[in-house]
């Protein structure tokens, strides 16, 4: 059985990384080596693309501490960044300040956004929270007013007679009413029917978002213990003095004291027409916005998510019709059948890893991932999969709904994750593709490396999915901009990047891209068989006229392995542009096949392919064979 020529087929190279089992038993198309490749439709693999500069003008010297894109009603949409102690709205390709949000954050703290209504929501986890409306930036809850006035009786003829008290409330440009003030009542005594006139009224800061104030007052004589002060009028923003000569049949409806507004948050999210958001001075508790209000959280809009476990809040997210509560060491969820806070279930699931990073969490087909952690050490990547939650007849439980590890076959790389960093890991979704930005490396202080999860990836043993690192990306936090993906750089440098931008460098540089096959052995039937290795064809796509390098290894060896570069030309000329002698006639080719002659005995055998390191290259190959002579069993 000695002497006849064997092939080995190599029909894929889409099965991504796999650093944890021993290169010669990993699945066929999988990788024991790679680095920032990319696999497509037809189980190729190539050097993946890389990033051009957005702002020629860095921003400042410091990294970002939060980056998103408002999409308006109107259709724009607008690219937010925030740096040091200031927020920035891309206008072209320079950054301006979003005037009066200048100097009110703290430079290295995240700050985490949500859309709803129109609005973006920015939490730091600090007092008072804001929200950012196409150019206009104010305060997220509606402020309660410190003073009404210090007005007197004026001596002109009019409808009140006794002793009165007036408080005072302030109303966002959405029209909802904030709290009304407290201890400032303004008490004025008249023998006869008089008008009172009110000074001293007060007027808020333009960064409170108030449209105009609501003056209230009581029934003559009910004093400063009254339960209910009743509607007078409206006044602009601007106005200090007040004339009242509203009989008290003629006030209005009665003041609402508990309106109350959020606490100081540092993750929100929108589901089912309310705000969700944590409590950075109370960690178990999460609270809640009135339907359809994002502004007012009354006193009992809270939920104790397991009080006394001591474990913080450290994410939010939806999955189905429940709000997910990612914790230290548990994930809780919220079951909301309905809008109805009274028929909510809190139910604590079965994923046995808490959260991470709130930033990681990222939702792809109806599962959410996201970095988790175990013992307060980064353990790897969780989907938390199923579509419903729902009370037993008997007990509470969970049903179809479980914390899944997704990132088994990358252990050793997640281990290197910097736990000391771990809550800057941030995710996107983009192309079918999720990417997280992680800090990888003993003495990395910040972002330095991308993992990129394949998600459509499904090879023969029904895996799903494909991992693949990303170096030479610093990422701080993406976003789609313009149906564009972007990040932000997580260096103290100031700058954004545009990702996915048809070449083959990283704003200049070169992107060392290179893929390492498995050690293929011929199957188990002749693993242990010695094998004179003679020749491997593959088909690569002619990207360019630049060369890769293929390379091979037998048993193993610890060298870099011999091999051959090969152009990546197309080829081909077109009319009136072809030199005679020196150029070929023809359209080019698309792809071609290339051979590698081999030589070496041995049982396994190894093939690399790269792009050499090299600025503006890039490789792409989609299947190939080698060929041996069998010898006999060694």
């Amino acid at each position: 059985m000695t002497g006849f020529r064997t092939v080995i087929p190599m029909d894929a190279f889409d099965g991504g990384l796999n650093s944890k089992y021993e290169a010669a038993i990993i699945a066929d198309n999988e990788s024991q080596d790679c680095l920032n490749v990319v696999f497509d439709d037809l189980g190729g693999v190539q050097t993946r693309q890389g990033y051009t500069l957005l702002n020629t003008a860095p921003v400042n010297s410091n990294p970002c501490d939060g980056f998103g894109t408002a999409r308006w009603n109107n259709g724009n949409e607008s690219m937010i960044a925030f740096f040091g102690t200031d927020m920035f709205v891309l206008s072209g390709t320079t950054f301006q300040t979003v005037p009066s949000a200048q100097g009110n954050y703290t430079t290295g703290t995240h700050k985490n956004m949500a859309m709803y209504q129109n609005l973006i929501f920015i939490g730091d986890g600090n007092t008072p929270a804001y929200k950012y409306d196409e150019g206009v930036y104010t305060r997220h809850g509606i402020e309660s007013p410190s003073l009404v006035a210090d007005g007197g009786a004026n001596v002109a003829a009019g409808n009140l007679i006794g002793d009165y008290n007036y408080k005072l409330a302030y109303v966002n440009t959405q029209v909802v009413i904030g709290d009304v003030s407290t201890g400032c009542a303004t008490i004025v005594a008249t023998a006869a029917g008089e008008s009172i006139l009110l000074t001293g009224i007060a007027v808020p800061d333009q960064s409170f978002g108030v449209d105009n104030k609501y003056l209230y007052r009581t029934i003559a004589g009910s004093g400063l213990s009254a339960d209910a002060y009743y509607f007078v009028a409206t006044l602009p923003v601007s106005a200090t003095t007040y004339t009242d000569n509203i009989a008290s049949a003629s006030l209005g409806s009665a003041a609402v004291t508990t309106y109350g507004k959020p606490p100081a948050y540092q993750y929100v999210i929108h589901h089912q027409e309310r705000l969700f958001v944590n409590d950075s001075q109370n960690p178990q508790y999460l609270w809640y916005s009135e339907l359809g209000d994002p502004f007012t959280f009354q006193a009992t809009n809270f939920i104790k998510v397991a009080d006394g476990d001591g474990e913080k809040i450290t994410g939010l997210s939806v999955q189905g019709n429940s709000l997910v509560i990612h914790k230290e060491a548990s994930v809780w969820l919220t079951y909301m059948p309905d809008t109805t806070p009274s028929n909510w279930i809190r139910i604590k699931s079965n994923a046995k890893y808490g959260g991470a990073s709130h930033r990681s969490l990222v939702e792809y087909e109806q599962q959410v991932m996201y970095l988790g952690q175990h013992n307060f050490k980064v353990t790897g990547f969780y989907a938390f999969a199923g579509t419903q939650t729902e009370p037993d007849a008997t007990s509470l439980r969970v049903s179809q709904m479980f914390g899944d590890a997704k990132s088994d076959r990358v252990e050793p790389d997640v281990f290197l994750f910097q736990d000391s960093y771990k809550q800057n890991c941030a995710a996107i979704a983009f192309d079918n593709k999720l990417w997280f930005a992680v800090t990888h490396g003993a003495g990395s202080t910040e972002n330095n490396r991308v993992y990129q999860f394949d998600f459509v990836r499904r090879d023969k043993s029904r895996k799903i999915g494909s991992w693949v690192p990303f170096t030479g990306i610093g990422a701080a936090q993406f976003t789609v901009y313009n149906s564009g993906l972007y990040f932000a750089s997580s260096a103290a440098d100031g700058y954004v990047y545009q990702l996915e931008d048809g070449t083959f460098t990283d704003n200049g540089a070169a992107i060392n891209s290179y893929y390492e096959t498995k050690d293929f052995d011929g199957g188990s039937a002749w693993r242990h068989y010695e094998k004179d290795y003679r020749q491997a064809n593959f088909t690569v796509h002619t990207l360019g006229d630049w060369n890769m390098r293929v390379s091979y290894r037998i048993d193993s060896d610890k060298g870099a392995g011999d091999g051959e570069d090969f152009n990546l030309s197309p080829g081909g000329s077109l009319w009136n542009a072809l030199t005679w002698g020196n150029d070929d006639w023809g359209g080019g080719q698309t792809r071609k096949d290339i051979k590698l002659e081999l030589q070496g005995v041995g049982q396994m055998i190894a093939f690399k392919f790269s792009n050499k390191n090299t600025a503006g290259s890039g490789f792409r190959v989609v299947r190939g064979n080698v060929y041996y002579n069998r010898r006999g069993l060694r």
